[in-house]
């Protein structure tokens, strides 16, 4: 073995040894990421919005009565009698007799008498519910936790025959916690055995199929912990959400990377004998597109940090080291399995040093002969077909019902249809109505103003149990039931025409001193909606000036940056709009979870990047050596194969996602897995070496041909 020879070898494995004296370190020294999941503060929006405000305000002036609403909800086909109903009410008043149970809050519905307790027991008497508040700073774990003691104690009180389930915010909290703590070991090993399977089929070597996963799990490992340690410093929250597609992102990229250093592996050692020079010389080539990819992987994720809501800015963070982690090991960690395993990477077809052969024309090679004669003949069509997809975007409607997306036999959905089909959809989630004033309140002027509100047609009822008042007599609040789902964008607007109007309603019942308050689920969402327009906007403009900047480094151009971010951008509206029209059709959608367009643009944005850096560097190279439009069909013809293999892996492993329970994340995991197909196998070998052909030297101006 030459000098050289040896000290590439040890180079490699000074490489591979750093990743795993780190992850040693990393998993002695800091907890996994699982176990600092938290919930978000505030419903995760700033403490300025108004409805955080209002909560706030009336703590602050009613502070028994603040916690985390739970409903116990009893439920019989026959009807319920009112011995039952008492006996319920009594199975959940014992939990104060446990000192467990102490910080829980229970209304005595059985000391109160039959026509009071009427208000809790449906019309048809099929339904009765008891209203518990729990602590409102408990984190998920805890609240869980908590939530779980109360079912197993009122439970066992029961007989056969009632249906009792759980729901209101602790309880969809609850099972919310519950879902993805048994679905986190299902997501990774689905997504180590599928992409296993998919590498044997496609490249039919094993060794092949151990690098990028050993590459995927050394770095999972210490992503994982590097996340537990910054998230216990308090540095940044994280949730299960972010957890479940930062895990799909880093085995499907690293895999990518992995795919990417092996087919240029493999043409390198048809011409270099030693491994080691084989492997520099593959990343003289490769380093280039994989250190843009994960750079703009890097600043996609962290244009996140400028979102208002919390569970975005947090994805931040964890996207961020999970990108900067695979960037690093897609420049030394795999090279160096790669190199150090040598030409039986490849077994059993091992590439032959100094072989000729006749090259046979691949299937790429054929489409990129096609396209580059032809270009109008694929430009037009696919542009209108992205264009038609792209326009259904426009009518889509976004939901803010998080409870539609659990399985349809979870507590908190049983319990939460029950109450709003036997009373109504407004009282699922009834809001606060706060009123607080310099002086003492008059009865006869806050019953002017709550009949002023009752005219609203979108307003059911305002209601109070017993006396309104605080102490002081400045303060009062009323229960506000709205007439349809609370979760609704109907709901939303009567809560802003509310605030708007508040102020000329109290002047006109002579209140100007009095400041109105609206507080619960619906508001909250109504400040969601804003801020997540707002949000989503920032991100979106932030992200693909930053992505184009990019582009335009990597290129050296300034033309290929408009052309590159315009096709990403048009392929990712034909996405959404495509899919929004399949969930209607198949699914009898409506509407679309309000946060999987952004989430969806940021991912399908940074990866769709991936493919375009690797189609154009790969152009650039071979225009060192022939006329363009050869140059073009030798990038699409050497790039074709990694490029759709990749993506049919990474498509593949976001639609993993299909095995978690909640329906939310089985709906972004399609959308980015048609979103990678369209990039994969329209976008990138059709579209774009079209657009280059027809642009021709100007592809890439102002760098000289």
């Amino acid at each position: 073995m030459t000098a050289g020879r040896l000290k590439g070898r040890r180079l490699w494995w000074l490489s591979i040894g750093i990743w795993l004296l780190l992850t040693i370190l990393l998993t002695a020294i800091a907890p996994g990421s699982k176990e600092n999941v938290v919930a978000n503060k505030d419903a995760g929006l700033p403490s300025d919005a108004p409805s955080i405000v209002a909560t706030h305000q009336l703590e602050k002036y009613f502070p028994n009565d603040g916690g985390m609403p739970l409903f116990a909800v009893f439920h019989k086909d026959s009807g319920l009698s009112d011995e039952e109903v008492v006996n319920f009410a009594q199975a959940i008043e014992s939990l104060k007799e446990d000192e467990a149970f102490e910080e829980v809050d229970v209304i005595p519905l059985s000391k109160l008498q039959p026509e009071q307790r009427a208000s809790f027991l449906s019309e048809n008497e099929k339904t009765f519910f008891v209203p518990l508040s729990l602590p409102q700073n408990l984190e998920g774990k805890d609240m869980n936790k908590l939530v779980q003691s109360v079912k197993e104690s009122v439970g066992g009180q029961v007989a056969d025959g009632i249906e009792l389930s759980w729901t209101g915010p602790a309880g969809i909290a609850s099972d919310a916690v519950e879902l993805f703590s048994q679905a986190d070991i299902v997501l990774l090993l689905s997504t180590v055995g599928l992409i296993l399977v998919l590498l044997l089929i496609i490249y039919r070597s094993p060794l092949l199929t151990f690098i990028p996963l050993l590459g995927a799990g050394i770095v999972y490992a210490v992503v994982d912990r590097v996340v537990g340690f910054t998230t216990a410093q308090g540095w940044f929250g994280v949730d299960s959400q972010a957890l479940s597609i930062m895990t799909i992102l880093l085995f499907a990229v690293v895999t990518d990377y992995s795919l990417l250093i092996f087919s240029r592996y493999r043409e390198e050692l048809k011409v270099h004998e030693d491994a080691n020079v084989a492997m520099k010389e593959t990343m003289r080539h490769v380093k280039e597109p994989i250190f843009f990819s994960g750079s703009t992987i890097v600043l996609g994720v962290a244009t996140l940090f400028f979102a208002l809501y919390e569970p975005y800015r947090n994805f931040a963070p964890v996207f961020a080291i999970a990108a900067g982690a695979m960037l690093i090991a897609g420049l030394t960690l795999l090279p160096a399995l790669f190199a150090l395993i040598g030409r039986k990477a490849f077994w059993p077809v091992i590439p032959k040093y100094g072989e000729k052969t006749v090259e046979k024309k691949t299937v790429w090679g054929k489409v990129a002969a096609v396209v580059t004669k032809k270009p109008f003949l694929f430009m037009i069509p696919i542009l209108l077909l992205l264009g038609l997809g792209a326009w259904n975007m426009t009518n889509m409607k976004e939901s803010y019902d998080l409870i539609a997306s659990f399985p349809e036999d979870l507590s908190s959905r049983v319990g939460y249809e029950r109450l709003g089909a036997d009373f109504s959809e407004g009282s699922l989630a009834p809001g606060t109505l706060l009123f607080v004033s310099d002086n003492e309140l008059g009865m006869e002027e806050m019953k002017a103003v709550i009949e002023r509100i009752e005219e609203d047609p979108a307003i059911a009822q305002i209601t109070t149990q017993g006396n309104p008042l605080n102490e002081d007599g400045n303060a009062a609040k009323f229960s506000v039931t709205f007439a349809g789902n609370p979760y609704d964008e109907e709901a939303f607007d009567a809560v802003l025409k509310l605030r708007e109007d508040s102020e000329k309603i109290l002047k006109e019942a002579n209140l100007s001193d009095t400041t109105l308050y609206i507080s619960g689920e619906t508001a909250i969402n109504a400040d969601l909606r804003d801020i997540n327009d707002r949000d989503t906007w920032i991100v979106m403009i932030l992200m693909t000036v930053l992505i184009t900047i990019m582009l335009g480094f990597q290129t050296r151009s300034i033309v290929a940056p408009i052309y590159m971010i315009g096709s990403i951008l048009l392929s990712f509206a034909a996405t959404v709009g495509l899919a929004y029209f399949l969930f209607g059709v198949f699914l009898d959608l409506e509407g679309l979870s309000y946060r999987i367009p952004l989430y969806a643009f940021v991912f399908l944005v940074a990866l769709g990047v991936d493919y375009s850096i690797m189609l154009i560097a790969r152009i650039r190279e071979e225009m060192k050596v022939m006329p363009f439009d050869d140059a073009v069909r030798k990038g699409v013809e050497r790039t074709g194969g990694v490029i759709s293999s990749a993506g049919l892996i990474l498509a593949a492993t976001f639609l993993v996602l299909a095995t978690m329970p909640i329906y939310e994340l089985k709906l972004f995991g399609f959308i980015m897995a048609l979103g990678i197909l369209i990039d994969t196998f329209i976008v990138r070998p059709l579209l774009i070496p079209a657009v280059l052909v027809l642009l021709g030297k100007w592809s890439f101006w102002p760098k000289r041909m």
